[in-house]
């Protein structure tokens, strides 16, 4: 059950009014908060109130949740299966839906086994399909309505933002691929599905989702193994490499470190200074000092128009 805390989330939401630029996409600072906190998330939570705190976590849950909180966010679908963990977020009053791909857990092999296959170029379509399938699980849920007049299910005028930090920033950018272009799918065609009382989904529809990536691996892989692999994706590689030009990603790239380092990237690349305050020894000789999400997090608190 939730709390008393969401009861009034919930009823202040429904006294809100739309926002002038409903529609738009959130901040990259507040999906920055998002990514951050999915890594507290489980799927008995069924609020954000009740994720305890991390004795090793520098960033309180309960001041990232208070952030979220203040602007209307609630925490929707999860999703975990396949070693993947996805959850959503939604602000109604602003019309948006932010999902959150979880990035790499040291504790997690089959997320330490997708890392890896990522930098030898070994991507299988499991890891392709499991990902879509997280993407797919939020929209359903979360941004259709009945067109009456066709007795279909169509996309409502809710924008959908795809982000995640790391492994999760690939698989984001992945499924933006994968949602814009449907036909791309490796695994068998979702086809239609018909209801009893003459409704109709259609699983391949496209969804055009702008994409945060924070610190991912680079995404060109894509590209690189359908030339290697033809069957690995559905379509020519010309056709990818066409596409790829057309999609809504954004990806911020910290300090050079071994996970941004590997491969190149896709869309609109940003590079932030996370190590300004960090000692010459860290700076310059941790290889992976850079990558935490809590330090990414910290630079846009500090640098909210970055």
């Amino acid at each position: 059950m939730s709390c008393q805390r969401c009861k009034e989330l919930y009823a202040r939401v429904r006294r809100a009014q739309t926002v002038s630029d409903s529609g738009s996409h959130p901040s990259t600072l507040e999906l920055a908060y998002m990514v951050n906190l999915e890594y507290s998330i489980e799927m008995s939570h069924d609020c954000l109130h009740k994720i305890p705190e991390s004795r090793k976590a520098t960033i309180k849950v309960k001041d990232m949740v208070e952030y979220l909180d203040e602007r209307n966010w609630e925490l929707c679908t999860r999703t975990k299966n396949k070693g993947f963990t996805c959850s959503s977020f939604i602000n109604h009053p602003a019309k948006r839906l932010v999902i959150v791909h979880r990035g790499t857990q040291l504790t997690n092999f089959l997320q330490l086994k997708a890392d890896i296959r990522i930098a030898l170029n070994l991507i299988t379509s499991s890891i392709v399909a499991a990902a879509d399938w997280h993407t797919l699980q939020s929209i359903l849920n979360n941004t259709l309505k009945l067109d009456e007049g066709t007795r279909r299910f169509v996309r409502n005028d809710y924008s959908v933002t795809i982000t995640g930090h790391s492994l999760g920033g690939w698989l984001a950018e992945l499924c933006t691929l994968l949602r814009k272009h449907p036909a791309f799918f490796p695994v068998d065609p979702r086809g239609k599905f018909s209801f009893g009382n003459d409704t109709m989904l259609d699983m391949n529809q496209a969804n055009d989702l702008h994409c945060v990536a924070f610190d991912s691996p680079g995404a060109n892989a894509v590209l690189t193994r359908l030339k290697e692999d033809p069957g690995w994706l559905n379509g020519g590689p010309r056709d990818v490499e066409i596409v790829l030009q057309t999609l809504d990603i954004t990806v911020y790239l910290a300090n050079r470190n071994l996970v941004n380092w590997c491969g190149t990237h896709v869309g609109t690349v940003k590079t932030i200074d996370v190590m300004s305050s960090a000692s010459f020894f860290t700076r310059y000789f941790n290889p992976i000092a850079s990558h935490g999400m809590e330090g990414i997090l910290a630079y846009f608190q500090n640098n909210s128009n970055a």
